[in-house]
């Protein structure tokens, strides 16, 4: 519950900050939406027929400057540089408006008429002003030297004359003025300063007093013909150039509207972080699941998510990392069994802590929650003589099943191996039973009961006691109450499978019985079920008709593995072969049930268990 807090207080505190982020950029567009709009409509003024800028204007062509009224919106506009663009006619009185502007660059353009200084003379905070390069005539106006913040004043290649004020020149310590090429006398009232050029580039280059346009201002570019620029860049909302310090302008209103917006944000997440842990208190209890950590989305848990059932507890975490790291991703030098249903992996999930994994080669051709409600069944079927299921995982990708790891193999290497151990009656008489009374319990004791339809060798596993284990079981189908159930393929191997079941795929427990009468006959015998010995007698010839041929002719003792009939009681021993026998008759109602194998078995115990 703790890791589960700690990431909804993680995820609150990160959605606060990109929420408070973005209201702050929102915040501030709200002042700049003004000029936005003025910026964009100036925009489109140049690129259309009322603005748009001609291979070369005159004074007479008659072009209306529609769009120096939207440049006279942008109140707060601090760079104007349209330089070489061959704009004709005067200086637009709307140009009044832009009082935030630091640098104005007129240049090399067709412009006429007198300076305007009843328009210059409202832009206090002007640092940098060129009207170079175009006809502007008459007397250089007085009113220029009212602009004390004035760094660079160029007024180069006019036809200005007349006599430089006076007030103009109280400039001369603190500013550049470039007045060449016009038709000023060669004398003035006062010395004009003779500039450098280092500190000529240096205001220039830093006209605005602040550098180049800030990060956060924002730049439009338009291209017209024969490739001249227009750069219009709006006003930083950083400190003013006269150093005031008042930040953006932001109306009170606006300051009010932003901070409430805040703290309904804040309270509408607290509530929803209380929400989701009362919920979770509340939420009952859900089984056991284990797979993936924090930070994976929803659809990769549900893909990696491994069901681990009640009362399991191995002392390791059953996870799908776990399973897959221990399998070497499955790789084929794990595996230690393939049967019908998939192979089975050994995994080390933790020092000293073993499992078996079946990895299923069937479990996506079914429907995954019909599927599931089988395992499901499965799982809480406990009994001494069953390989305990203990988790699974079902997913598109890949299915498997986690089991008890038994080191003492199958069935089937015992058998094999069986002369080499000098194994007695005692082990294989309880291994007869120990099989029985798996089947007994699956016939006769689940609800709904289940058959396991591959009842053969390698399908028992031992421990290292000799102790014997049912694996499998139930993963062909379960049967419901019916007492028979129709299939459309037939499960198990061949020399096992019934011989009813193979013909009409109907299968019954005693299908089961069939196959435990087999496997019953090759546990004491020295032949295999389709041994090779007995290829002389045709087709069809098997351990059955092996052992029903030594019966009729009264050679008894040659069908039991050497050694074997000279160890335990002769009675006992052609009981046992009976009961193989009858279990594999073809009439139904004559195979005995499970239950009725089992007690005959444990009439049969040896005195020694």
């Amino acid at each position: 519950m703790a890791f589960h807090r700690q990431r909804t207080l993680c995820f609150t505190t990160i959605v606060t900050l990109f929420l408070l982020h973005h209201i702050a950029a929102a915040s501030s567009s709200l002042v700049q939406e003004h000029d936005r709009s003025a910026l964009l409509q100036l925009m489109n003024g140049l690129s259309s027929g009322c603005g748009d800028v001609p291979g070369y204007w005159s004074p007479d062509s008659g072009v209306q400057h529609c769009s120096w009224k939207e440049i006279g919106r942008l109140a707060e506009l601090r760079v104007l540089e349209l330089s070489g663009n061959r704009l004709a006619g005067g200086v637009p009185p709307e140009l009044r408006h832009c009082s935030y502007l630091v640098k104005m660059d007129l240049s090399r353009n067709l412009l006429h008429g007198q300076v305007p200084s009843s328009i210059l003379k409202e832009l206090k905070k002007l640092r940098f002003l060129s009207l170079a390069g175009n006809n502007f005539s008459g007397e250089i106006p007085s009113g220029l030297g009212q602009l004390r913040s004035l760094r660079v004043l160029n007024l180069s290649s006019n036809s200005l004359s007349g006599v430089v004020p006076i007030d103009l020149v109280a400039l001369r310590d603190h500013t550049v003025l470039l007045l060449d090429g016009n038709l000023l006398p060669a004398k003035v009232s006062a010395p004009m300063p003779s500039p450098q050029m280092d500190e000529i580039s240096q205001v220039t280059a830093d006209s605005s007093g602040v550098g180049p346009p800030p990060h956060s201002a924002e730049v439009f570019t338009v291209t017209p013909q024969y490739k001249s620029t227009w750069v219009l860049t709006e006003a930083n909302r950083g400190t003013p150039p006269d150093g005031s310090g008042n930040v953006g302008h932001l109306k009170t209103i606006e300051i009010v509207a932003i901070a409430l917006v805040l703290v309904v944000i804040v309270a509408l997440l607290v509530v929803a972080t209380i929400y989701v842990f009362k919920r979770r208190r509340r939420t009952p209890r859900q089984p056991r699941r284990t797979g993936t950590g924090a930070g994976t989305s929803a659809g990769t848990r549900r893909e990696r998510e491994v069901k681990v059932f009640d009362g399991v507890d191995i002392g390791a975490s059953l996870t799908y990392e776990a399973i897959v790291r221990a399998t070497g991703n499955f790789n084929a030098s794990n595996c230690i069994g393939f049967g019908g249903f998939g192979a089975t992996y050994k995994a080390e999930v933790a020092p000293g802590v073993l499992v078996a994994v079946k990895r299923l080669s069937i479990g996506r051709q079914h429907g995954a929650k019909q599927f599931q409600a089988e395992v499901e069944t499965l799982g809480r079927r406990r009994h001494p003589n069953l390989v305990t299921l203990m988790g699974y995982h079902i997913s598109d990708q890949e299915t498997f099943l986690i089991y008890n790891y038994l080191p003492g193999g199958n069935l089937e290497r015992f058998i094999q191996e069986r002369t080499k151990r000098q194994i007695g009656w005692r082990v294989l008489h309880k291994i007869a039973l120990d099989i029985a009374h798996a089947l007994a319990f699956m016939h006769d004791e689940c609800s709904p009961r289940i058959l396991h339809r591959d009842v053969k060798p390698s399908n028992i596993l031992l421990d290292n006691d000799f102790n014997a284990y049912l694996s499998d079981f139930g993963l062909a189908k379960l049967l419901r109450n019916s007492q028979t159930h129709t299939t459309t393929s037939v499960a198990g191997t061949f020399g096992y499978v019934a011989p009813e079941y193979a013909m009409t795929c109907r299968v019954s427990d005693k299908a089961d019985v069939y196959s435990y009468g087999v496997l019953l006959l090759e546990l004491i015998s020295d032949k295999k079920v389709l041994d090779p010995s007995f290829s002389p007698y045709g087709n069809g010839f098997n351990i059955i008709s092996w052992a029903n041929k030594l019966i009729q002719s009264g050679r008894v003792s040659e069908f039991f593995v050497e050694g074997l009939w000279n160890k335990a009681p002769h009675d006992d021993l052609v009981e046992i072969m009976n009961l193989g026998v009858l279990c594999t008759v073809e009439s139904l109602s004559s195979r005995p049930k499970m239950k009725h194998v089992v007690r005959r078995l444990r009439e049969l115990r040896p005195p020694s268990y």
